[in-house]
């Protein structure tokens, strides 16, 4: 008995004891419920007259009730030793792992796109774009099976959201993204941090992310399987702009695209930048375009990406349509083994029999005192 147990159930030996004393112990009820079943409740002086009517079906099938107990308690006895059986499920699906690398500098304030009539500014723009990108809108399906992160940058670059399929906290994430010094779409305070464009740390770190989980893919991590194909998706509305102190030593975003392009990640570049002037704001003045196109073409064609130029809402969601039909990429057949399936099957046929007593003992088995 016990080398079954412990071939077919997952608990330890001291587990299965218990099981097996639990049922040992089940027919003690019974015992006392047959020795008890002639005894009646009201004692009358006497019964002889009631022995001539014939017993209905509700009285011959009285046992049914304790029986039904019964057996949901053996049931609960046999989910909780935890069977070793289970279903097999079959996935076929698309998957890849996306990095939105996404310029949260100063000049992402300007209001030179369109959206629903309205002038607004590049960067609630950019987000409302990549959340229709995220979660499907319209004629985009969107991507439910990606692993999908978010990185930052402006004076420095910050890995916002990492890779995940946790899609609904990744756009709660996104919606709080704002310029630094900016709170909800309004100026609080100056910061220094906002002027600068730190474009090859932000391309470092995100390939640094990519990196890690197509290592984890590769070595079979569950999970990651759809980090075997990366890309990523850079956004800015200006040029390579790093603090000056760290000028000397910040990397060259072409030559971090090089290194993306070893590690087999794809890099998609936009250059977003409407049809308004700069502006100031406080102190700060933030001129209106100033992308540098050669280095973000650059980017784009080391790593077999393509470059793309934004000048409206429109167009960039235009340009994100494409992405989304570029990259569906199938993670092949996955075959999951769900080894809990019989332990859940035991405890639905023990809720049922409970519920069906339940019913049961309260409308045609139900006893007055």
């Amino acid at each position: 008995m016990m080398e079954f147990l412990s071939t077919h159930f997952a608990p330890g030996p001291l587990f299965g004891w218990l099981c097996v004393i639990s049922l040992i112990l089940i027919p003690l009820p019974w015992i006392r419920h047959f020795r008890t079943r002639h005894r009646p409740t009201v004692r009358f002086s006497h019964l002889g007259v009631l022995k001539h009517i014939p017993a209905s079906w509700a009285v011959r099938s009285q046992f049914i009730v304790p029986f039904m107990r019964t057996m949901a308690i053996i049931a609960l006895i046999f989910a909780m030793a935890r069977p070793q059986a289970g279903g097999e499920y079959r996935d076929a699906s698309e998957g890849i792992a996306i990095q939105m690398v996404l310029d949260i500098s100063g000049s992402m304030q300007e209001d030179d796109f369109v959206m629903g009539q309205r002038r607004t500014r590049r960067i609630d723009a950019v987000k409302q774009v990549f959340e229709d990108f995220v979660l499907g809108s319209g004629s985009v399906q969107g991507r439910e099976n990606d692993l999908i992160g978010m990185t930052t940058f402006a004076m420095y670059a910050d890995t916002r959201v990492p890779l995940t399929r946790d899609h609904g906290s990744l756009v709660d994430l996104l919606r709080e993204t704002d310029i630094p010094g900016w709170v909800n779409g309004r100026m609080v305070r100056e910061l220094l941090e906002a002027n600068y464009t730190s474009l090859g740390d932000a391309i470092v770190l995100a390939t640094d992310d990519l990196r890690r989980a197509g290592e984890q893919a590769v070595a079979g991590v569950p999970g990651v399987e759809a980090a075997k194909s990366r890309i990523m998706i850079l956004l800015t509305d200006g040029a390579n702009n790093p603090p000056e102190k760290y000028r000397n030593i910040a990397p060259d975003p072409l030559e971090a695209a090089k290194v993306a392009a070893k590690l087999g990640i794809k890099i998609y570049t936009i250059g977003a930048v409407g049809s308004g002037s700069g502006s100031q704001v406080g102190f700060f003045s933030f001129r209106g375009a100033q992308v540098d196109e050669a280095t973000l073409k650059g980017i784009a064609q080391a790593t077999d990406g393509r470059y793309f130029r934004a000048t409206d809402a429109q167009s960039l969601r235009t340009i994100y349509d494409e992405i989304d039909q570029l990259e569906r990429t199938e993670t092949g057949e996955r075959i999951y083994q769900d080894d809990v399936y019989a332990a859940k099957i035991s405890m639905l046929v023990a809720l049922g029999l409970l519920m069906a007593e339940i019913v049961l003992i309260n409308t045609r088995f139900r006893r007055l005192p």
